[in-house]
């Protein structure tokens, strides 16, 4: 765990507890640097639609998989 007074370490920390490469998470700590806060909000929003994205496509997974254990329980199969 960062220590909370070294701000640098705790914003990486962060950021890759979100799940971002160590590409990405430079690119960020370079825009925090720069003050480039509009270009830091455009990334991250990108990263969490992709994240979104992905629990969506899970989710429809789940559905398929309940729909399927549910028509096989329902014909005798299970």
């Amino acid at each position: 765990m960062a220590n909370a007074a070294d701000t640098k370490a705790v914003m990486t920390e962060n950021l890759r507890d979100m799940g971002l490469d160590d590409e990405t998470t430079a690119k960020c700590l370079m825009l925090i640097e720069k003050k480039r806060f509009a270009e830091l909000e455009k990334l991250l929003k990108a990263y969490r639609q992709t994240l979104l994205d992905s629990v969506h496509k899970l989710s429809d997974r789940i559905d398929c998989l309940d729909y399927f254990t549910y028509t096989l329980r329902k014909n005798g199969g299970i």
